[in-house]
């Protein structure tokens, strides 16, 4: 009797393993299809159509993350997620909200994106932490201080790392954005940056270039005399868009956003808008953001004479001609969604 009772339990907890081991290779085995099938979202000419898809994505990612939580390619997926859905639609119906003055819209959209970027954020650190958990990990390595944390970035040695750590830079950074007006979260900005620097010494080409945009970005953050770069500023800019053959868009908006507003260049800021607006089907692999690309183009456009001197009679400014007017903090690269 008592034999029967042990075998039976055996049997149990053997059938019990067994379950929880099938799960695995299944939750794997799907996390795997979905990797190998994102790139058909990007590939997308509608982006309502890609803006109702992609939160069934994040939360079917989010439940295989319980089955599977040490699936590094799982979470950076999900953290890549997190970051397009936020800025290449949450952020962009920010904007919306923003020319019309709807304060509701405006803070729903806010707090929407910004929740966004916090779990991306989240995954960012957890993802960082399981793969290098020396002295506390990522979180610690933060309280530290800067020097700390560059340090404890270096330990991500392999090209392969460069996703986790660009898309946990991409999510802080763009969470920063949206809440500059916090000083405690705008402090953090140096360490989000240290990211992108990382990202650029681990693999320069990831993401269609975009550490390259993002650094552009982050010295566009202010004129010369308040610490930015100008010069540098439009040297990656330019860089990362001849690499993409000036095909992927929203790297010559972002030169416009960013760049040419600070420097005041209404005429580099007409000219790269006008020419994302009047762009054809460029690269058919990355047509959902070029679609987004070609919307914030357009707004933006509308948005000159807000942004610029009026421009006088018969006036033809250098580009680039002042780089003493403040521009607004950094803005990380935005996704290929």
């Amino acid at each position: 009797m008592r034999t029967r009772v042990v075998t039976g339990f055996l049997a149990a907890a053997l059938a019990v393993s067994m379950t929880g081991c099938l799960q695995r290779l299944a939750a794997n085995s799907t996390a795997r299809i979905m990797n190998r099938a994102s790139p058909a979202l990007q590939t997308f000419t509608d982006p309502a159509l890609a803006e109702s898809a992609l939160p069934y994505s994040i939360t079917q990612m989010e439940g295989l993350l319980l089955v599977i939580p040490d699936n590094t390619g799982l979470r950076v997926n999900l953290m890549r997620a997190y970051g397009s859905f936020g800025f290449g639609f949450l952020e962009d119906h920010l904007e919306e909200a923003e020319a019309n003055d709807d304060e509701a819209r405006i803070e729903h959209y806010r707090a929407r994106a910004s929740m966004a970027y916090l779990r991306g954020k989240a995954v960012g650190f957890e993802t960082l932490t399981r793969e290098e958990d020396a002295d506390g990990g990522a979180l610690a390595a933060v309280q530290r201080g800067l020097q700390a944390w560059r340090g404890y970035l270096n330990r991500f040695d392999d090209r392969e790392h460069a996703g986790m750590v660009f898309w946990l830079g991409y999510n802080w950074a763009r969470h920063i954005s949206l809440n500059k007006d916090n000083p405690d979260v705008l402090a953090d900005l140096p360490f989000a940056i240290a990211c992108f620097e990382r990202t650029m010494q681990l693999d320069p080409t990831f993401n269609s270039h975009a550490p390259l945009a993002a650094m552009a970005a982050y010295h566009a953050r202010a004129a010369a005399s308040l610490g930015g770069d100008p010069v540098e500023s439009r040297r990656l800019f330019e860089e990362a868009i001849a690499r993409t053959n000036r095909q992927f868009l929203t790297y010559i908006v972002m030169e416009a956003r960013a760049y040419a507003v600070m420097v005041q260049d209404r005429a580099l800021y007409r000219r790269l808008l006008e020419e994302v607006i009047n762009a054809g089907d460029v690269l058919p692999e990355q047509r959902l953001a070029n679609q987004i690309a070609k919307r914030r183009a357009r707004r933006y456009l509308a948005q000159i004479d807000n942004l610029f001197a009026p421009e006088e009679e018969g006036a033809a400014p250098a580009e680039g001609a002042s780089a003493e007017t403040p521009a607004a903090p950094a803005e990380a690269a935005p996704a290929s969604n």
